[in-house]
């Protein structure tokens, strides 16, 4: 999708104090070979920060930026991975309540750790729908210091980490210019994703017996068979859906500078997400990435203002985000710099 005269305002980001994989190590945290041979480095723990809190500092650090008043907002929308607070409660509203006291709406996402970059494409879209809607705000963040969660092990190639993010979409001329925005989906994937049985025992006595992946005994011979095809489609999906962005923001491959991208898997995983565009593993942030682990729905938005900030990306670069989600949800965005934002003095 072009999305024409939308700019990025303002990025802000929470990240917490980086837990050394080392050390990890050493306190019966981590593995001692996984550490050996992963490579990653280190892993942000917010500890017992609330989640919703890490996305209200990246908020209002995005409109400081940005020097919008939070009252121009149209639109907030919130994703995250995990559950944010209490059963029911509504996270997004809580983030919105700390940051204006406009009756806008405010929704939750949920689209594993591509629920902010496919946020991104719900925002453009309601702010073109009406041309007196003048900006929005996407926020994301999780905490996963919670006992369904295991950063140090969870990941079969990768640590998980914590963190805040949020992006200020606005009609008016920004540091950034979003150019194009693409998403899919391959949904057959979902099966892989169960972590409980489905549908529930208490559903009825006439629903199918499961297991505990939530997959029909009959049906496992077929899912293992069709597994190595799902994935191979995802990744089909993935580089048409950045093909896309890129032409529709009227650019060639070439005019990529950097990539902003997950923080999970060895180079040969970026390499295998990036060949495929005739982009290399170098213009990622691989290093980056496994010092500070995988954010879930931040990791593209942290990505983004570490090249800002750190003047990796300037005046006329323009950088690509790809994300995915659980290997079921997919969304690629390019954004191009137009001007150094004063806040650009620093990396984390």
């Amino acid at each position: 999708m072009k999305t024409p005269d939308l700019y990025i305002a303002g990025l802000g980001v929470y990240v917490p104090d980086i837990l050394d994989a080392g050390k990890a190590v050493e306190s019966g945290l981590y593995d001692a070979d996984d550490h050996e041979h992963q490579g990653w480095t280190g892993a942000a723990v917010a500890g017992d920060m609330p989640a919703p809190d890490m996305a209200v500092r990246a908020a209002r650090q995005a409109s400081e930026r940005a020097g919008l008043h939070p009252h121009d907002l149209a639109l907030h929308i919130h994703a995250c991975l995990h559950k944010q607070g209490p059963g029911a409660w509504s996270a997004q509203h809580y983030i919105l309540r700390h940051l204006t006291d406009r009756d806008i709406p405010a929704y939750q996402v949920s689209q594993g750790c591509n629920g902010l970059l496919g946020s991104i494409e719900l925002a453009a879209c309601y702010l073109q729908a009406v041309p007196e809607r003048k900006a929005a705000l996407v926020t994301g963040s999780d905490n996963l210091g919670s006992p369904h969660f295991n950063r140090w092990a969870s990941l079969e190639n990768g640590l998980l980490a914590d963190a805040g993010s949020a992006v200020l979409l606005t009609k008016q001329p920004g540091f950034a210019r979003l150019l194009s925005i693409s998403s899919g989906s391959t949904a057959e994937v979902e099966e892989q994703f169960r972590e409980e049985e489905f549908p529930p025992a208490n559903v009825g006595a006439t629903a199918p017996a499961t297991t505990h992946a939530g997959v029909r005994p009959e049906a496992d011979r077929i899912l293992d068979e069709s597994v190595a095809e799902a994935v191979g489609r995802q990744g089909e999906l993935r580089t048409e859906l950045a093909l896309r962005s890129i032409a529709e923001a009227d650019l060639d491959v070439d005019d990529i500078t950097r990539v902003a991208h997950i923080f999970t898997g060895r180079k040969s995983y970026l390499k295998g997400i990036l060949d495929p565009l005739g982009l290399s593993p170098e213009q990622g942030l691989f290093d980056f990435g496994r010092r500070v682990g995988h954010m879930t729905v931040n990791d593209q938005i942290v990505g983004l203002n570490h090249l800002v900030e750190t003047g990796q990306v300037g005046p006329g670069d323009h950088v690509l985000m790809v994300a995915h989600g659980a290997g079921v949800s997919i969304s690629c965005a390019v954004v191009r710099i137009d001007h150094v934002p004063a806040w650009a003095k620093g990396g984390i």
